[in-house]
């Protein structure tokens, strides 16, 4: 088991550094646990200090004879809200080849971004920055923090963070990965047996959410009609001819037949069906500045009971319009109320998220947040492809699953998408990427009025459930997820020299348990798996179950 020892000079941010640890060792899905002196050690034990005073290279390998010893160092000003401000925090950027070329925060100089001591007699190491409060300083929104807030409906703006250049790689998984690293290294060199839950049920490439957004159902009345004029106008002189002949088209059909161009519910469940793919659909309650709709909508009733029956999920968008504890409890009571369920995900209306919104949301506990995305291009919002409990003065109640891919991405201005093959490129470019590199969530979000308003939707949208039907990855409902990550999180491990308990608390239909080592597994006790090399697979394990996996003396 891993053994973590934080330096008692470190008292007055224990909180948020063991919220660190936490995350970076239930993502990895590794056993762990906190000491408060070395005489709590155990044989076999990864021994992990956490200090901002650095051992000299002596002093590290004499402990690293008896155990694998790991050090961290630790920067404090991470953790201490007034010790950064925008300027310093571009000075103390650097950039590091970890799993990908790195942005990490650190005011030390330093070589190199860890060291190892492995030879015959000691096994250990150095990390040289601080993974720990970097990662923290990025699930606690420390820069929004630092900048000048946005508040009520404004959104955060993007171009203020520093690490907006870098959103294509995310720092704080490849941070999770060069801990892992060290981790295996050392294990193996050592022949420790260290047992690692995989990170989605049968050790799938990553996980896959397909999201709709449903801002409208409304294109055309007599107004707009009119108003499109201007639109198909300007479209004709620049010589956008295609986009022009598409919105004609869209026009006529309407004003011939009465057809809402928005309403493509059945056109987004036909698709998945063929890839045997599913959706959340998010709706919200009732008209307000921005929803020209309500949940009372007989038709509209109709299609929520298609969604469901088929096993997508109904999502609650929340409006900007009126956003207090009360009103934002209400909307959630309302769609729980219609979905006759007692857990719901949410997603605020038009990825608008600051602090404010951030703290209101976890008042009303929603099970999920899909509320983080960039406004203008692709990318990994707040450095991190996993799902997260967000630091709110402790851990909040509920979980941010990270949005990559919108479909307003696809628009270079307001009459101009990039081309059908650009499009593919770049989608194909962030779930690789994801897929192969990260092994976290992509998500993409398409948009119930994007069907019609981006010509080449529904082959965008083929090629892409195409994309994914080919690949390994778990095609789940963000509620799926969420449940998942959170009863992954409660599987308990418990490491001997030759034998590995496993405790499941919750019915899990299936699970992937990764031992690390060279040691093969002799017998499995209690539940039976499937061995494929050193992962097992266990299926339809029941709620209390005890799997003792013994090893090979």
């Amino acid at each position: 088991m891993i053994a973590i020892l934080i330096d008692n000079k470190l008292q007055h941010f224990m909180n948020e550094i063991k919220f660190s640890f936490r995350y970076i060792f239930d993502n990895r899905g590794y056993a762990y646990r906190f000491i408060n002196n070395i005489d709590e050690l155990k044989q076999n034990d990864i021994f992990i200090i956490y200090s901002p005073t650095e051992p000299d290279e002596k002093s590290v390998k004499d402990l690293a004879k008896k155990l694998i010893t790991i050090f961290i160092i630790c920067e404090m000003e991470l953790y201490e809200r007034v010790s950064y401000n925008p300027e310093r925090l571009r000075r103390n950027m650097r950039e590091l080849k970890l799993l990908y070329p790195t942005q990490v925060i650190t005011a030390r100089p330093f070589n190199h971004a860890a060291e190892n001591y492995i030879d015959s007699d000691t096994c250990g190491g150095k990390i040289n920055i601080d993974v720990v409060g970097n990662i923290y300083f990025h699930l606690s929104q420390a820069e929004q923090i630092m900048q000048p807030g946005a508040k009520g409906n404004e959104r955060f703006i993007d171009e203020n963070s520093a690490f907006y250049p870098h959103r294509d790689s995310p720092a704080v998984d490849s941070m999770l990965w060069l801990i892992e690293s060290m981790l295996k290294e050392h294990a193996r060199t050592q022949r420790i047996p260290l047992a690692q839950k995989a990170l989605w049920p049968k050790n799938e490439s990553c996980a896959l959410m397909l999201c709709h957004s449903v801002e409208n159902l409304q294109k055309w009345n007599a107004s707009s009609l009119i108003l499109s004029l201007v639109d198909n106008l300007g479209l004709l002189f620049t010589l956008k001819l295609q986009q022009l002949f598409h919105n004609l088209k869209g026009q006529m059909q309407y004003i011939f037949t009465n057809y809402e161009l928005y309403w493509n519910f059945e056109e987004y469940r036909r698709l998945e069906k063929e890839n045997n793919c599913r959706s959340c659909f998010y709706l919200a309650v009732e008209k307000g500045e921005d929803i020209d709709y309500s949940l009372e909508d007989p038709d509209l009733q109709e299609e929520i009971q298609a969604c469901l029956n088929e096993g997508c999920e109904i999502g609650l968008i929340l409006s900007n319009d009126k956003l207090t504890r009360d009103e934002m409890l209400r909307q959630k009571q309302v769609m729980l109320h219609q979905l006759a369920r007692s857990e719901l995900g949410i997603k605020q209306y038009g990825y608008t998220w600051n602090l404010e919104i951030m703290e209101l949301q976890d008042k009303i506990e929603p099970k999920y947040s899909i509320s983080t995305a960039f406004k203008e291009a692709p990318g990994f919002y707040n450095s991190c492809s996993f799902p997260y409990h967000p630091y709110i003065n402790g851990k909040a109640s509920y979980l941010i699953l990270p949005s990559v891919f919108r479909d307003n991405y696809l628009h270079i201005n307001k009459r101009k998408l990039m081309t059908l093959d650009h499009a593919k490129s770049e989608l194909k470019r962030y779930f690789q990427k994801v897929s192969k590199t990260t092994h976290g969530i992509f998500s993409l979000d398409f948009s119930l009025a994007a069907y019609h308003d981006i010509r080449y939707a529904q082959n965008l949208y083929s090629y892409f459930l195409a994309l994914i039907s080919s690949s390994n990855a778990w095609n789940a409902t963000p509620l799926e997820i969420a449940d998942w990550w959170e009863k992954r999180a409660r599987v308990t491990i418990q490491e001997g020299e030759y034998e590995i308990r496993v405790y499941f608390p919750d019915d899990l239909p299936s699970f992937a348990l990764h031992i690390q080592g060279e040691q093969k597994v002799r017998e499995i006790d209690g539940i039976s798996a499937k061995i494929d090399g050193n992962t097992l697979h266990f299926k339809n394990v029941k709620a209390e179950s005890v799997a003792v996996i013994r090893l090979v003396q």
